[in-house]
């Protein structure tokens, strides 16, 4: 193998050493240029983890605003107040939009007030004069059958088993909970129930005698004295304890004006049975 002297292979006149210098000089060490870039690797993931942490940190939030719209719809749909009327007494509500209800004795009415903008729906046990003011849909649900509205006034008598629509202006309709009938109520109209469950109608009602009950005035004509010994009991708050024949009808009317023992003496005579005062708030019949 040929060997080359650096010296002797270039041309004349130009020998290694007559070439210029090259100034390598470096002003950072070796250790210096690894802790700079170290620390720009450190800057770099530090960034990514705050990006990840932004992330997640709105995520968290926006699932947190939603759970408490969740809950906040909850609370309004399904938050309920109840107003009741005692025995011996009778009240007088006003509903969100200025709806006003009267109860009568030991009556029971509850609504969403939260949600009454949304859906006007109040629940009824017991007797109630509604005057409506006019928008959208009002519906009553009672045990035994649901009534509805856009703006009127009518009387409805939810107890037991016994259920009744009386509509004294506008348009009323009604729809039993058993059997899924439907009428449409015009004024002085009135839908009930039967004891087979059913809806029936009557075309003309005295109305005046449904809505005496608003001026203490109580009207009865041919009902069970089971039921009429109960309408004194809400009335008086008092108790009756009945042990005469279960059969018996009264037709006649009193007003509340009058004394408990004077309402007693009144139904007990006609039928032709007897009462006593066992207390001040409890009477025997029989």
């Amino acid at each position: 193998m040929k060997k080359i002297d650096l010296n002797n292979d270039f041309p004349e006149n130009e020998k290694v050493e007559d070439f210029p210098g090259i100034d390598l000089h470096y002003s950072l060490s070796k250790d210096q240029v690894w802790e700079r870039l170290l620390l720009q690797i450190r800057h770099s993931h530090a960034g990514s983890r705050k990006v990840i942490l932004e992330n997640i940190f709105i995520r968290t939030a926006i699932a947190a605003t939603l759970l408490l719209l969740v809950g906040i719809s909850y609370f309004m749909r399904f938050y309920s107040k109840s107003v009741c009327s005692p025995a011996g007494q009778h009240l007088t509500i006003y509903l969100p939009d200025s709806s006003q209800v009267e109860l009568n004795a030991q009556s029971k009415l509850s609504y969403h007030p939260y949600w009454y903008s949304f859906a006007r729906t109040v629940t009824l046990d017991g007797e109630a004069f509604f005057n409506v003011k006019e928008g959208n849909r009002f519906k009553v649900e009672s045990e035994k059958g649901e009534t509805t509205v856009l703006g009127t006034s009518f009387n409805i008598y939810s107890r037991n088993s016994d259920y009744s629509v009386t509509c004294f202006t506008g348009k009323v309709t009604v729809v039993s909970a058993g059997k899924s009938e439907r009428v449409l109520l015009n004024p002085n109209e009135q839908a009930f129930i039967n004891k087979d469950g059913f809806l029936r109608f009557v075309q003309e009602v005295n109305s005046q005698v449904v809505k005496s009950w608003r001026e203490n005035m109580f009207v009865f004509t041919g009902s069970s004295i089971i039921s009429v010994l109960q309408e004194i009991e809400r009335q008086y708050n008092v108790k009756i304890v009945f042990k005469a024949d279960s059969n018996l009808t009264y037709t006649g009317n009193f007003s509340k004006s009058m004394p408990e023992n004077e309402v007693l003496d009144l139904v007990c005579t006609s039928l032709g049975i007897k009462f006593e005062a066992r207390s001040g708030i409890e009477f025997l019949v029989n």
